[in-house]
């Protein structure tokens, strides 16, 4: 049977026309693809702004035939096409081949398009008559000929009648290749897209507005899978939708009545999704440090002692039968005490609840050791590959510092190439920083958009002013100010535009820097620049290797 798109699955609501062919071509092989009811939009060249086919039938050999079906009776006076209603005897004057002309034409420009020279496929255009037999010696008006007249003689014998429509165009048009089935499904994939929508952190907080990624086919079906899952370890490269996936779990279970802890470890990554919009009667959300001071009642100790001390209280005092929440989904798992995610585990299981944990084992930047819980202890492990935050230049930048194979992690999704620049010193950082926010400006990026990232903390950094370029910077987020903070608090958040800052030639061998540079990288969405510091008139072999690995 053809495949068909719409799939029908609730059942057919189109005209008795369209109905009648849609049974005749649901009779075709599977080699057909057939869109009902196809929309479009027009370009500046054509007379309508939209229009609609009522069939666009695929064939990878064959072609494309674009379909206008009309029911009733027919009649041709005085070069104009007459509908005829059976019942009333009502005329109406119809152009039903105009109207396949315009999705004729509108499908072969979207093509030419998108792919130039690359498949030449013939697009041509029918009318089915579905209530009317016509005879081969009628003689039709110059614009139409037998072949591409189809009939209600055609409705048994749809494969035929479609085939002589077909031939009549390869001919007409003297066209002879044809696609292979990955060229085929490239086209039909082209035409009819396929995308899940979900929205994503980096809409403002307090806005209405929301946009949006595409997750990919896999994380899709992860989606699906985790309906039925107690327990996963996911884990992804930067950029896959962990948190996209964490905060989709959290609605699912807040959905069903149960009430849920969303944990994580970053500061600012809580502070955004505690002021965004969610289910508070069903939803906690903490990172380590406020549920720590939720079980030690205590929000007074320093916060270089308070993780520690819940740590140790965690493992060897906490009184298990008080714990609130059944159902656990931790976000920025790598980042978290082994000992916390065990016992967080064995919670959920005491209460029969849900346990899910995404990580990034080469985001562990806030702890010396990896999280070897998770990848020994886990008892069910997911993977996610493909990006769906960044374009694939800067994804690309990123998997190289730490070895990701593109080919699964980077997507389709083009944009501005990566810059990478040196400086030798605090006073050329800041023109650097300051060309980079008029630059970026000048792209008309929002200024809350752009952000500004030290591989160090900002005390420590080399750049240290309240202004670049006429222009506020705030350690914070702040609507009409630059955001300058470092890699390490920005984790687990995006930005459109982002500068990295204070990374040095010589140090990036080592793991741990390349570790926050691929952290720093997967923040940005849109545009990335990496400035270096590199303070000697020469440059290491080392040097130069890492830093022309990150120009490819």
């Amino acid at each position: 049977m053809a495949k068909f798109y719409p799939s029908m699955a609730r059942g057919f609501h189109g005209s008795l026309g369209e109905k009648a062919v849609f049974q005749a071509l649901s009779c075709l092989n599977d080699e057909y693809v057939v869109f009902y009811s196809y929309r479009w939009l027009g370009s500046p060249q054509q007379r309508r702004s939209e229009g609609e086919a009522d069939f666009l039938i695929l064939h990878p050999r064959k072609g494309i035939l674009s379909v206008e079906v009309k029911a009733g009776g027919v009649a041709y006076r005085d070069g104009q096409w007459i509908q005829i209603n059976r019942n009333t005897g009502e005329e109406k004057v119809i152009d039903p081949l105009g109207q396949a002309a315009e999705s004729q034409y509108r499908v072969r420009s979207l093509l030419r398009g998108r792919f130039g020279n690359r498949y030449i496929v013939p697009v041509g255009r029918a009318v089915w008559f579905t209530s009317v037999s016509m005879s081969d010696r009628l003689t039709l008006p110059a614009e139409a000929a037998r072949e591409i007249i189809l009939d209600q003689n055609a409705l048994e014998f749809p494969e035929e009648a479609v085939s002589r429509a077909f031939a009549f165009w390869r001919e007409n048009l003297a066209i002879s290749q044809e696609l292979n089935s990955a060229e085929f499904k490239e086209i039909v994939k082209f035409l009819m897209p396929s995308f899940h929508l979900v929205e994503t952190l980096s809409s403002q907080t307090g806005e209405k507005e929301n946009s949006y990624v595409q997750l990919t086919e896999r994380q899709g079906a992860i989606l699906h899978f985790l309906r039925e899952q107690p327990m996963a370890a996911i884990h992804g490269p930067a950029g896959t939708g962990k948190t996209l996936l964490a905060v989709e779990k959290l609605r699912m279970l807040a959905g069903e009545g149960k009430k849920v802890l969303y944990l994580c470890f970053n500061e600012f990554l809580l502070s955004h999704l505690r002021a965004s919009e969610y289910d508070r009667e069903h939803i906690t959300i903490h990172n380590v440090r406020t549920l720590a001071e939720e079980l030690l009642h205590d929000n007074s100790i320093p916060l270089n002692k308070v993780i520690p001390a819940f740590q140790e209280f965690f493992a060897n005092e906490y009184d298990d039968e008080l714990w609130p929440y059944p159902n656990i989904v931790v976000d920025e798992g790598q980042d978290i005490d082994d000992g916390v995610l065990s016992h967080l585990c064995d919670l959920s299981q005491l209460y029969d609840g849900i346990f899910y944990v995404f990580y990034d084992r080469n985001q562990y930047i806030m702890r010396k050791d990896s999280p070897e819980w998770l990848d020994k202890h886990a008892e069910c492990r997911l993977v996610l590959y493909r990006n769906c935050r960044n374009t694939s230049e800067i994804a690309a930048m990123a998997g190289n510092l730490i070895g990701i194979n593109s080919k699964f992690y980077v997507n389709d999704v083009h944009g501005m190439k990566p810059k990478v620049v040196l400086y030798k010193n605090s006073g050329e950082l800041q023109k650097v920083a300051e060309k980079f926010v008029k630059e970026m400006q000048q792209e008309n990026f929002r200024l809350e958009d752009i952000v500004i990232l030290s591989v160090h903390s900002v005390p420590h950094s080399k750049l240290q002013s309240e202004h670049l370029a006429g222009v506020p910077v705030s350690t914070e987020r702040a609507k009409g100010k630059v955001w300058f903070t470092s890699v390490r608090k920005f984790k687990g958040l995006e930005a459109k535009a982002v500068l990295l800052i204070d990374g040095d030639v010589e140090k990036l061998h080592e793991p741990l820097m390349q570790r926050i540079l691929y952290v720093g990288c997967s923040r940005a969405n849109d545009y990335l620049q990496i400035a270096l510091l590199h303070e000697g008139n020469s440059m290491s072999d080392t040097g130069k290797y890492y830093t022309r690995l990150l120009c490819e």
